[in-house]
């Protein structure tokens, strides 16, 4: 049934139309409903029975709902009827007269408790939606801020193309004006050897010319007792203009292989590697705080695009601490949760904008949104891990565990699509993945590569033995990818950070002793580009890194 309300219509003063008199009304009382000119509102504020009356003008947008809600509703089947009652067993709302014709014996109450009850189920359906305002809120400062940094990575790619166009553009001119002066040097000595070699030629010519000559006039005209006096002559010049002809063919066999020559080697590693950027330190900051007792073991570490970082502390079996911290892009601590008796070890971000996180010897993952509270627990398919470590990107999850001889590709739900068991795994320790590749590292020494269909492609350092240097490991822990399919390694005991190719090729470390000074642990990058590394010394160092190609 629809609600008639009685509209508001007067535009002239209600009290001087009925002297018949139309002046232009300015206010409206909400209790009388009269339109009141000037001079009626101000009799009206004084007279007795309305002095307490509020009034409101009537391009006020607050009398325009107050007066709304004041204002009776009227019947549409009764039209003259004011609703005054509420049909329970209808849900509509309804005029005295229904209540004794269409309505009859139907159960009905006050309109006034009717629209409290209503109000107050309204009120809790509506709170509903709080939550869910606060998430989108959050997706949409997530988005502003990922446009933002787009358009700014945008600009500052594109700065740094420039420069390195620029400067591979200097190279490649430095290099062309080499081979061009090689070839003037090169053709400029050929050219006089030739030079030489003709004049010679010449000579030579002019002689065997002359020698030919004189046999043959011999020949022609000499006598007999010439003939045999001077043979001999002819026959020993000859001999040696025959020889000085085949030494002038060995000097004529010269030449500039040119096209060898103009063969400039920039293959795209090579160049581009060696142009590539070395980090550049930006900050570190202590992630231990006072509620800590020892030297922290930060073994996970995720970033969010708003440049705020969480990070697992897992020392709970070396010092007592067992933590989910959450620092801000400086460095500074916005909260820290206790994690309880299980000892959280990896930690990673949802595609619904919630955190992660692996604990040791559980068969579950919590769930904890940005604000530090628990959302839930998910069951795992792998249980009871020693460190147990975990990446994700958008519905897919990898799952390992120190003591378990496999790598568990799962659903967000964490069921388990594929499972890899290889002989070669001793003891599989970190995980990242991105949309084209999965990595794994292993504790023995070794780091693999799967696609995401779970075929190996290739391995990074020798399973079992340790080493230090390209393409040597040992006890690797965090595993990263950039934005160009290049992978970042923790080399822990070695205190380096390797940068590998996807196809398992060295490219060269990108951080050492010098600039770590401590053992790396976890490894993240942020959307800007920078690397974050925790390390042993409770420490959290920030490079500026970008790896090209």
């Amino acid at each position: 049934m629809d609600v008639v309300n009685c509209p508001v219509t007067d535009t002239f003063c209600t009290l001087c139309k009925e002297y018949g008199v139309s002046v232009p009304a300015t206010s409206r009382c909400i209790e009388c409903s009269d339109c009141l000119c000037k001079d009626c509102k101000a009799a009206h504020s004084r007279t007795r029975s309305t002095r307490n009356h509020k009034l409101c003008d009537l391009g006020n947008k607050d009398f325009q709902e107050q007066f709304h809600s004041k204002q009776e509703s009227y019947c549409p089947v009764h039209k003259e009827k004011v609703i005054e009652y509420f049909c329970i067993q209808d849900q509509t709302a309804i005029c005295h007269a229904c209540t004794l014709m269409e309505h009859h014996g139907h159960k009905c109450e006050s309109l006034s408790k009717a629209a409290e009850k209503m109000k107050h189920f309204l009120q809790e359906h509506l709170s509903t939606l709080n939550p869910i305002i606060i998430r989108q809120e959050t997706n949409l400062e997530i988005l502003q801020y990922q446009e933002k940094n787009i358009k700014e990575n945008g600009v500052d790619t594109l700065d740094k193309v420039e420069k390195w166009g620029a400067e591979i553009q200097k190279k490649v001119n430095a290099e062309k004006d080499r081979i061009k002066s090689e070839i003037i040097t090169t053709t400029a000595a050929e050219s006089k050897q030739i030079l030489a070699a003709k004049d010679e030629a010449e000579r030579s010519l002019a002689t065997l010319k002359s020698t030919k000559d004189i046999g043959n006039r011999l020949i022609e005209y000499g006598n007999d007792a010439e003939v045999l006096l001077v043979h001999q002559q002819v026959m020993e010049s000859t001999k040696q203009l025959t020889a000085q002809k085949q030494s002038v063919k060995s000097t004529l066999h010269l030449g500039v292989d040119y096209e060898s020559t103009v063969n400039i080697r920039l293959t795209k590693n090579q160049t581009m590697d060696s142009l590539m950027v070395m980090p550049e330190y930006l900050m570190s900051f202590d992630a231990k705080t006072k509620m800590d007792k020892n030297h922290c073991f930060f073994t996970g570490i995720t970033c969010l695009p708003s440049g705020d970082m969480f990070i697992i502390d897992s020392s709970n079996f070396l010092h007592g601490n067992n933590n989910l911290k959450m620092f801000d892009s400086k460095g500074v601590l916005k909260w820290n949760l206790p994690m309880g008796d299980q000892v959280p070890y990896n930690v990673a971000v949802t595609a619904d904008n919630n955190l992660m996180v692996t604990k040791g010897d559980s068969s579950k993952v919590d769930i904890i949104d940005f604000r530090g509270k628990k959302v839930k627990s998910i069951a795992s398919c792998v249980s009871r891990c020693e460190s147990p470590s975990l990446a994700m990107k958008g519905d897919t999850v990898i799952l390992t565990g120190s003591n378990k001889a496999c790598v568990y590709i799962c659903n967000k739900n964490l069921q388990a699509r594929k499972i890899i068991c290889s002989q070669q795994f001793k003891s599989p320790h970190y995980a990242a993945l991105n949309h084209n590749y999965i990595i794994v590292s292993d504790y023995a020494h070794c780091v693999f590569i799967y696609s995401r269909s779970g075929d190996l492609l290739a391995t990074y350092g020798t399973p079992g033995t340790p080493g230090d240097g390209p393409g040597k490991l040992n006890r690797p822990y965090g595993v990263c990818i950039d934005k160009y399919d290049k992978i970042l390694i923790a080399d822990h005991q070695n205190k380096k950070v390797h940068l590998i190719s996807p196809r398992g090729e060295f490219v060269k470390f990108v951080l050492t002793k010098d600039e770590l000074e401590n053992c790396p642990l976890a490894l993240a990058i942020t959307p800007e580009g920078h690397l974050v590394v925790t390390m042993t010394n409770s420490l959290v160092k920030m490079f500026k890194y970008m790896a090209i190609f």
